[in-house]
C-alpha cells in the first residue's frame, strides 16, 4: 500500500484519546460482545488495532480468535469501495478476484447497503437496521424524543448529504467535537446514552467511507480509538453482559428487547464491516470460526414493530423461527452449506421470509468468511 496513504497505525504522532485510560484487556477470558482492542508497545505508543474476538478462548493461548485481522495490518479505510482496490499490486488484485469470485461480488454488495447509512438516518422512519426508531424507550423514565447523541446524527446527517469541497472541513470537525464529546462524557451517560453514542459513532464511520476525502481520513484513526472507548464504557456500564440469543435469554419486554437487539445488531455490522475488509484486501478473516456463536437477529416485523401489543404478537410467532434451529450465524451458515433435504430447506424458507436487510446480508456471510 502507498506510503503515502493514512493508516490506522501511526507512528509519528499521538492518539487524541489518552491511551492510558484504557482499561479493556484481551487477557479477559471472556469478550463475546466486544468490538476490538488497541495493543501498544512498552513506551505506551499505539502500535495496532486488534479485534476482540466474540467467542471464549483459551488464556494460554498465544492470542484470541478473532473475527479478523484487518486491523493488524494498518489498512486504510480506502479499500473500502467498489472500484479496484487502492494501493493494491494489480496482479495481487487478480489472484483475489479469481480465487474468490463470490466473495468478490458479494462484498460489492454489503458495500452498497452500508453506503445508504448517511442517508437513512435523514429520516427517523427509514433509521439503518442497527438503531431502533423507538430507542427513546430505553431511557428511564422513557422520552417523547430520541437520545441526543442520535438527534445530532441525524442533523450531521444532513449536512453530509448536502457537503460539498468548501464544507467537507466544517463538516469533519463537527463529526470529531461530536465524538470527542461522547469520550469526555462517557463516565456521566446512562447506558442507553452510551448506546446512542456508539450507534453514532458507526455512522460517522460509514461517513468516512463513503467521504473518501483527506478530511475523513484524517478522521478514521482517532474516530476508531472514540468507538473503542465508548464500547468499553458500554461494556462496562452493563456488567460485561454478553451477547445471548432470545431463546436461552428470554427478553422480558420491549424495552429489554431492543437494547438486547440493538447489542446484537451492532455486533453484526462490526462483522460486515471487517469481512468486507479482508476480502478486499485479502487478509484472512475469522480462521477460527469465532463468528459462529453470534446471535441471529430479530426478524423484520419484530424489529418494525410500533407498539407494545404488536411486539408482544411478532415475539411469540419469532419463537417458531427459533425452534426450527436456526438460532447463531453458525447455524445459517451451516444450513446454506449442507446438501438439500426437506428438513434444511424448511429452516431457511422460515428464515428468508422473515428477514430485513440486516438478514440479507447475513446471507452473504458464507462465502466471505
Amino acid at each position: 500500500m502507498d506510503d503515502t496513504q493514512h493508516h490506522f497505525t501511526n507512528g509519528n504522532s499521538a492518539p487524541s484519546i489518552d491511551p492510558s485510560t484504557q482499561t479493556f484487556s484481551l487477557n479477559e477470558p471472556l469478550n463475546l460482545d466486544g468490538l476490538l482492542a488497541f495493543e501498544y508497545d512498552d513506551s505506551g505508543q499505539l502500535q495496532r488495532f486488534s479485534d476482540v474476538s466474540v467467542a471464549p478462548y483459551d488464556k494460554s493461548d498465544q492470542k484470541p480468535p478473532s473475527w479478523c485481522t484487518w486491523t493488524r495490518e494498518g489498512v486504510s479505510l480506502s479499500v473500502v469501495t467498489e472500484n479496484p482496490i487502492v494501493g493494491l499490486d494489480s496482479n495481487l488484485l487478480a489472484v483475489l478476484q479469481k480465487e474468490r469470485p463470490h466473495a468478490q461480488h458479494n462484498v460489492n454488495l454489503v458495500i452498497q447497503s452500508l453506503r445508504s447509512f448517511p442517508t437513512m438516518m435523514l429520516r427517523r422512519d427509514t433509521f439503518p437496521w442497527f438503531i431502533h426508531p423507538h430507542s427513546q424507550l430505553l431511557s428511564r423514565p422513557p422520552r417523547a424524543s430520541l437520545p441526543e447523541a442520535l438527534t445530532t446524527c441525524m442533523s450531521i446527517a444532513q449536512m453530509f448529504a448536502s457537503r460539498t469541497s468548501e464544507t467537507k472541513s466544517y463538516l469533519w470537525c463537527t463529526i470529531k467535537a461530536e465524538y470527542r464529546h461522547f469520550v469526555d462524557e462517557k463516565h456521566h451517560m446512562p447506558i442507553f446514552e452510551l448506546l446512542a453514542a456508539t450507534q453514532a459513532c458507526m455512522v460517522y464511520l460509514i461517513m468516512c467511507i463513503v467521504d473518501q476525502s483527506p478530511e475523513s481520513e484524517e478522521t478514521s484513526l482517532d474516530l476508531l480509538m472514540a468507538l473503542h472507548t465508548l464500547y468499553v464504557s458500554f461494556k462496562e456500564a452493563s456488567a460485561g453482559a454478553i451477547l445471548k440469543d432470545e431463546l436461552s435469554s428470554p427478553s422480558s419486554n420491549w424495552e429489554d428487547w431492543i437494547f438486547a437487539e440493538s447489542q446484537r445488531r451492532l455486533a453484526h455490522l462490526w462483522l460486515l464491516i471487517g469481512c468486507v475488509i479482508c476480502i478486499k484486501t485479502g487478509i484472512p478473516c475469522d480462521p477460527l470460526q469465532s463468528y459462529r456463536s453470534l446471535p441471529l437477529p430479530g426478524l423484520k416485523n419484530l424489529w418494525e414493530a410500533p407498539t407494545q401489543s404488536a411486539w408482544e404478537f411478532e415475539y411469540e410467532a419469532s419463537h417458531i423461527l427459533h425452534t426450527s434451529g436456526l438460532v447463531t450465524l453458525g447455524d445459517l451458515v451451516d444450513a446454506q452449506k449442507s446438501g438439500y433435504s426437506p428438513s434444511n430447506a424448511q429452516k431457511l424458507d422460515k428464515w428468508n421470509a422473515g428477514v430485513d436487510n440486516l438478514g440479507a446480508l447475513l446471507n452473504l456471510i458464507g462465502t466471505m468468511v
